[in-house]
This record gives structure tokens, C-alpha cells and sequence, in this order.
């Protein structure tokens, strides 16, 4: 304490516990976490659009409708056995079968919408993903997956296939799977899911889901989920599987 107090900071000693040494003057006013900066940080950012301006925008709209097709075109889901939420459960506790119930919802961005209007880079983006955190069994319990585990290429093996690209004589290549997930099939338990209004009202599933009064047939229809959607907790296992199997068919070791 008394090597403290002969430090020459110029403070009062009132107690024999050692200071950190002070500034005079300090400035204590606030500092700009972000600096301001010419180049456009913000960009890139995909804007969220909300249900309500996806409805009434046209463009959203298309985008909207686009994807709920393509996703039924590629056999997602079976619309052969559409079936009442509660009625598949009682048949699972009926016969003894474990079956998952989960839900399925669009998320719709803007992307480049800092962009001027009528810029081809401006567009919405509309995709359906399953709600992995909200997913029951028959019982209403929480669901049980399988836990396949995914294993993701590592960064190393990422620069090994750059270093290995760059020799002479080499090259890299390098594609985008369309709708990766969706060419896998799902894997475990039978997986049923609720489809959303966006998805029952589409022209094509009119006839499906409503009667010719325009009644609808069910209160919450229910359809067999069949390909590994995005969100699903075993998708990216399912994928993974079905990516190694046709890469080896041709060729690949």
C-alpha cells in the first residue's frame, strides 16, 4: 500500500488499497460504434416483406405462387391422401405407430431492395421451409428425431480442393444443386404436415381442399411429407446421404 501510495498519481489517500492510475479530463462521450463510410454497408441486406404486401404485390405474388408449384411439382408432398390433422393421430395411437405432425410456412424477402426501381437485381425471393422447433407426435408430445447427424465439409477440406485445383494441369469447378434438399427423400417416421392457406387456396388445389360452394373440406388439412424440406431436423442428413450416392454413381471416390 505505501508503494501505491507513492506513485505520484496526485490523488488523496484515504484507504490503504492500491488505484489504477486517472486521466484528467477524460472524455466521456459517446463513440460511434459504426463510422460513417462511403461505401454502401447496408447493401446486400434482403428486406422482409410482410404476409399482407406480399398479397397485394404482384411481383411478390408470382413469387409466392411460383414456389408453392414448383415445391408440389417435384412431389414434396402427396396430395393423394389428404387427411384431418386429428384423425391421423387418433389412427397413430390406435395402432400403435409413432407419426410426427409438424407445420410448414413461406418466408418472403426482397433481395437488392436498395436497388432503383425496375433494376433487374431487385426481386423477391419466396421460400417454404418446415418448422423444425414445433413438431409433435401422436400423443402431442414433442417429437424424437433420428439424429442422423450431418457432417458439413470442414474449412480444411475446402482448401485441400483449392490447393489441390491450383496445380498445373488442374482445375476447380464449382455448381449449385436446384433445390438441393428436396431431391433427397425424408427419411424415419412418417412425417405429416399442416398446409397454410397460402398454400390450399392456389388454383390448382382449389378442387382438392374446398367444396364447389366454396366450403372447405377440412378444418386442418393434412398431407404425407415425402422429400427432405428445408427446416426439417433430418434434411441435411438425408441430403448428404443422397448427394455421396450420386456422386459415386458417376465416379466420384
Amino acid at each position: 500500500a505505501s508503494a501505491c501510495a507513492s506513485a505520484g498519481d496526485g490523488l488523496p489517500r484515504d484507504d490503504s488499497c492500491c488505484r489504477m492510475p486517472t486521466l484528467p479530463n477524460w472524455d466521456h462521450s459517446h463513440r460511434d460504434k459504426i463510422q460513417q463510410s462511403p461505401w454502401p454497408l447496408f447493401a446486400c441486406v434482403a428486406r422482409p416483406v410482410s404476409k399482407k404486401e406480399a398479397e397485394h404485390n404482384p411481383a411478390a405474388k408470382a413469387a409466392m405462387d411460383k414456389e408453392w408449384r414448383r415445391l408440389q411439382e417435384r412431389g414434396v408432398w402427396s396430395c393423394d391422401h389428404i387427411r384431418e390433422w386429428s384423425d391421423v393421430a387418433r389412427e397413430a395411437r390406435r395402432t400403435g405407430k409413432t407419426v410426427h405432425m409438424g407445420r410448414i410456412f413461406g418466408i418472403m424477402v426482397e433481395k437488392g431492395s436498395e436497388l432503383a426501381e425496375g433494376d433487374p437485381n431487385r426481386k423477391f425471393k419466396y421460400r417454404v421451409v418446415f418448422q423444425g422447433n414445433n413438431v409433435v407426435d401422436q400423443n402431442w408430445e414433442p417429437a424424437l428425431f433420428q439424429d442422423l447427424g450431418s457432417a458439413p465439409a470442414s474449412m480444411e477440406a475446402s482448401k485441400a480442393a483449392d490447393a489441390y485445383g491450383s496445380a498445373p494441369g488442374h482445375d476447380i469447378q464449382q455448381a449449385d444443386a436446384e433445390q438441393a434438399y428436396v431431391q433427397a427423400y425424408l427419411e424415419g417416421e412418417d412425417t405429416w404436415i399442416n398446409l397454410p392457406d397460402e398454400c390450399i387456396s392456389q388454383e390448382c388445389n382449389r378442387a382438392l381442399f374446398f367444396n364447389k360452394d366454396g366450403t372447405r373440406k377440412f378444418e386442418r388439412p393434412c398431407v404425407k411429407l415425402v422429400k427432405a424440406l428445408y427446416g426439417h431436423p433430418d434434411a441435411g442428413s438425408c441430403w448428404e446421404r443422397h448427394c455421396d450416392k450420386r456422386m459415386r454413381q458417376v465416379g466420384f471416390k
